[in-house]
């Protein structure tokens, strides 16, 4: 199961101000907390401050490679800004991301083509937001070709099937389900990965819903989650659920996790 590490976005009040200040030992404390609680890649978004976002991210990038080994997902919904900063990682990064919309697509092409990347695609066109599992794989479908097109091998990309609430639609839940798991079924070689929020929007003990719903995602094939991997909870349910899944030999990283504390239930 691949973690992304969520916590590094300006939208959040205290990361905003650290990159406001330039507080390099606030966001190499949270990065360090980040790759020892297990994440496989660091998550790092500025999009909120418009009018600076390339140079912060730029001094996110350097800040965040100084102290960890951790991959970076670059996380922008600018294509320019991914592009200028793609080239300046050092290990392979993940692009977070692109659509099946015809001219986002059409702009991240040279982003995706600078260097071999990990690949978000979020199974959505210029129809929208998919609310019925068809339309979320003949989106995934689409968006596997042309990437393929392009160079990307087909086990590079993570497929984004587009959580939505169930408050708002009582079958949202059951539709991404059913959409990660055709998308597994019908698109082999492919990975899947998704944000856990939007599932539980409006909702009282929305942790408590989206970590049950991860559970749920990971029987069904989910490959990856952009999560907060600082909270316990959802860290020791998803690997009680790789343990009962059959996916921790002889449950080692269970119980490991367990020696270091890592787990709270």
């Amino acid at each position: 199961m691949v973690i992304v590490g969520e916590r590094i976005n300006t939208s959040r009040k205290l990361v905003n101000e650290a990159v406001e200040k330039r507080d390099v030992a606030y966001i190499q404390a949270d990065v360090k907390a980040q790759a020892e609680a297990g994440a496989h890649f660091i998550d790092v978004n500025a999009g909120s401050r418009h009018a600076s976002e390339l140079a912060d991210l730029k001094w996110l990038i350097e800040v965040v490679e100084e102290v960890v080994s951790v991959r970076l997902s670059l996380d922008s919904s600018n294509p320019e800004t991914l592009l200028a900063v793609v080239g300046k990682v050092r290990d392979m990064p993940m692009l977070n991301s692109t659509t099946g919309e015809k001219a986002r697509f059409e702009k991240m092409i040279p982003v995706i083509q600078t260097r071999e990347c990990d690949i978000v695609a979020l199974c959505m066109d210029d129809r929208g937001i998919p609310k019925l599992p068809d339309q979320v794989l003949e989106n995934a479908t689409r968006l596997v070709s042309d990437l393929e097109k392009i160079g990307v091998k087909r086990e590079r990309i993570f497929l984004d099937p587009l959580i939505q609430a169930v408050s708002v639609d009582q079958k949202a839940a059951l539709n991404s389900l059913e959409a990660i798991a055709r998308i597994h079924r019908e698109l082999p070689g492919v990975n899947t990965v998704c944000g856990l929020s939007n599932v539980s929007f409006s909702l009282p003990k929305r942790h408590l819903v989206n970590r049950t719903f991860l559970t749920l995602a990971m029987r069904a094939g989910l490959s990856g989650a952009i999560i907060d991997p600082l909270d316990k909870k959802i860290m020791g349910a998803l690997r009680a659920t790789n343990m009962l899944l059959g996916r921790d030999s002889f449950c080692r990283t269970y119980l490991k996790s367990y020696r270091e504390g890592k787990l709270e239930d």
